[in-house]
Formats: C-alpha cells, sequence, structure tokens
C-alpha cells in the first residue's frame, strides 16, 4: 500500500516535509518516472518552497534527478509549463533502486529489471516446456534473478513473483498451478533458495499483479472500484482493484471469476459446476465456437489470435465464434457488475483482443442482464499493457521501496 496522497500545509522540517517527499516520489512513480515540477507541485496541493524541500531530498537521496533544459533534451521545444521560464523535469534517477520480476506462464518464464516509474529496463525470457518440473523451473528462475542482479547496476530492492495460481498471502504459496499441471508450491521460499543475495520476495496471482498495474499504470487509471479480467491460453482469471489495492479476501484467494456461472445449462466444469465463465469464455471456448479442433496448450493462444485477424477480415465463421463467446463473456460480467459494483471494467490478454470485434454484443448482455448497469453504465475498455503481470510483480516490490523511504525520512525528521 503506497503512502496516502492527501495534501497537507508542511514547512523545510518535521513530519510534514518528510510526507511531502514520499508522496512526491509516490507521484512520480505513477506519473511513469518522469514528470515537471510544476505538475507535482500542483499534484502535491502545497507550495513551491514546501515541494522544493521535498525534491531537494529525493535528489539527494538519489532517487530523482532534475532536468532545468527538458526543452533542449527532447529537441522538439516539450517540456514548457506554460507562459515564461519552462518548469524542470524530474526524473527517476539512475542510482535508485529497482525491482526484479518474475512472471511465469504455461509456455515461457519471464524475468526483468523494473524501476520505478513502472519501465521495464531488461527482460530475460526462455521458454517452459509442456509438464515443467518444479525444481528445474525454479532453478531457471535462481540463475535468471541473479543474473540480471549482478548486471543490473543498481541497488535491488526485491523480487516480484507472478504465479498462475490462485496465493495464499501470508507466505506466498501457489495453492494449485493446475495448467502446468502442479500441486501446490511454496514459490515464496523456493525462490528465496535460489538467490544469493537477501532480497525480499513477494509473490501474486498473475491476474490481481496485472489488474494492478492496469490500474497504477495502464488502463484503469483513476478506477476507485475496477474489475479486470484476463485469459491467455486456458481458463479466466480476475481481479478487483479497491480503493487502490488488490481484493483478496481472507487469505488472498478471492476473486476466481472463471469459476463463477455464465450459462447455467453449460457444459459441466472440473470445479464440478456447469458453464463456469472460464470454460465458456476463454480461448478454448472460442475455438470450440469456431468448430476448429483442440490444440496443445502452448499453441492455442497462437491459434486463437489467427482466428481473431480472420474475424476483423469479417470471415463469417470466425464473426460468428466472437459473437458467441462475447454473449457469454457480456452475461458473466454483468452478474459480477451486480456484485462488485465497480466503476470500470479491464479485458487483458485475448480478451482486449476480441472486445473491438465483440464490444456491441458484451455491451447489450451488461444492458440486459445488470441491472446495476441501468442506473450508472459501467465503461469498458481493453488493457494497454503489453507486460502487466510481469510490472505487477515489480509493483509489489516497489511499493515496499515507497513505504520504507516513508518510515526513513520519519525517523530523520524525528
Amino acid at each position: 500500500m503506497t503512502p496516502p496522497l492527501s495534501s497537507s500545509i508542511i514547512g523545510p522540517n518535521g513530519n510534514d516535509s518528510a510526507n511531502n517527499a514520499s508522496r512526491l516520489l509516490t507521484l512520480l512513480h505513477q506519473a511513469g518516472g518522469e514528470a515537471t515540477r510544476a505538475e507535482l507541485t500542483a499534484r502535491l496541493g502545497c507550495g513551491r518552497s514546501a515541494a522544493g524541500y521535498a525534491l531537494t531530498d529525493l535528489v539527494n537521496r538519489g532517487l530523482v534527478r532534475i532536468d532545468e533544459h527538458p526543452a533542449a533534451r527532447r529537441g522538439d521545444g516539450a517540456g514548457a509549463g506554460g507562459p515564461g521560464r519552462p518548469s524542470h523535469h524530474v526524473l527517476v534517477a539512475p542510482t535508485s533502486p529497482v525491482a526484479l520480476a518474475v512472471h511465469l506462464r504455461v509456455d515461457t518464464l519471464d524475468v526483468a529489471v523494473v524501476e520505478l516509474g513502472g519501465r521495464v529496463l531488461r527482460v530475460e525470457r526462455e521458454p517452459v516446456e509442456e509438464r515443467p518440473e518444479v525444481a528445474s523451473i525454479f532453478l531457471r528462475i535462481g540463475r535468471l534473478l541473479r543474473k540480471i542482479g549482478r548486471e543490473a547496476g543498481r541497488p535491488v530492492a526485491g523480487v516480484g513473483v507472478s504465479m498462475p495460481s490462485p496465493v495464499r498471502t501470508e507466505d506466498g504459496y501457489a495453492l494449485e498451478p493446475r495448467h502446468l499441471e502442479w500441486a501446490g508450491v511454496p514459490t515464496r521460499d523456493l525462490v528465496r533458495q535460489g538467490l544469493d543475495e537477501p532480497w525480499p520476495v513477494h509473490v501474486g496471482n498473475d491476474a490481481n499483479l496485472a489488474a494492478l498495474a492496469e490500474h497504477r499504470h495502464g488502463a484503469g487509471r483513476g478506477a476507485h472500484q475496477l474489475l479486470y479480467l484476463t485469459t491467455e491460453h486456458i481458463g479466466i482469471g480476475g481481479a478487483l482493484i479497491s480503493g487502490g489495492n488488490v481484493f483478496g479476501g481472507a487469505r488472498g484467494y478471492a476473486m476466481e471469476v472463471g469459476h463463477t456461472t455464465a450459462d447455467p445449462d453449460g457444459p459441466r466444469c472440473s470445479c464440478g459446476s456447469r458453464g463456469c465463465l472460464e470454460l465458456v469464455a476463454d480461448t478454448r471456448a472460442l475455438m470450440r465456437a469456431a468448430f476448429l479442433p483442440d490444440a496443445p496448450v502452448t499453441g492455442i493462444e497462437y491459434r486463437a489470435r489467427v482466428l481473431l485477424e480472420a474475424a476483423e477480415r469479417a470471415d463469417p465463421a470466425a464473426l460468428a465464434a466472437v459473437d458467441h463467446v462475447a454473449t457469454l463473456l457480456g452475461s458473466g460480467i454483468a452478474g459480477l457488475i451486480n456484485l462488485l459494483d465497480p466503476d470500470r471494467i479491464v479485458l487483458g490478454g485475448l480478451l482486449a483482443k476480441l472486445y473491438p470485434l465483440g464490444a456491441d454484443r458484451i455491451a447489450a448482455e451488461i444492458t440486459e442482464r445488470s441491472f446495476l448497469e441501468r442506473a450508472v453504465p459501467v465503461p469498458v475498455a481493453p488493457a494497454t499493457l503489453d507486460c502487466a503481470a510481469l510490472l505487477g510483480g515489480a509493483e509489489l516490490v516497489l511499493d515496499q521501496v515507497l513505504q520504507t523511504l516513508q518510515v526513513t525520512i520519519d525517523h530523520s525528521a524525528g
């Protein structure tokens, strides 16, 4: 949880000044790692001198840098803060801490370096074989983390891991990465064992983390109650960002939206129910609706994208398949709107590709089946981030950077 952004009247000393430094860095992070000094001052809601104290503190700590000639840097005349002298640009410093992020998918393993602002500095990707061994995958994760950590040339604040599974909050235990055909996995412990540095390790569900990244840096910015749905290979993941935080329930297992009912007369799901959303509106469902044969898990995403490209060319069979899945997706979303009262819905993964083709059908189902939609229509948008789950893993670490800054400054100010 990031420090609060409420404004206060401050001076050069004391906790108010400390809070402003922490809040300023948080605002810079949310702005993508770059903003004008005037913009940050306005958002802080304080005077220029108070913002200046906070900014000087962050510069002295090696967390931000100031570009006093933004127009010259850009070469396009941009960066002016209106009439008069151009506003200086504030940027994340190249000496600031970075997060290492891991995203394990059914067919790929990504490990990245991410700085404040959500900027991905480097990604290492390796393929994942079908039915991989747990020990082998975590040996590879450890090797990649050690390598990019050594080569980052910056302080490493920690590791954030995105897992395709419900994750227990208290200890980072991945309950059931079933599409990898694994039973429960003590993810946090296994990652720690592969490190040669005492970096903190944070673990989260991939849909939760993707939603968090979209809320802070993508299509979900500004939403108070963000509902996020996504699919890639098999199943549908979901998340709720409420008041800026992931809603995880009592133990971190909340928002398994794939197992809410979208079609009571639909096929039997592996969970024991019928017509679950993930069974009637995921990648497999799209393929079935087009009467295409089953494909291996590692190849189904590619084939589904080819199908959507055919729909974009107005292929009748592909359009019919999109219409069928969009209808059931809209039905499932309507039930979730009634339950969660979101003020925005973001669709990620393959659903983001499907949405422009099925937007009218999704909207019609939501309007017909959600009584809340009739009161206040809920906007639906495709996700905008290419590596949302990876960025979300980094957010777990960068949150701790911001919290630690708050504690450190409070201590020094006291």
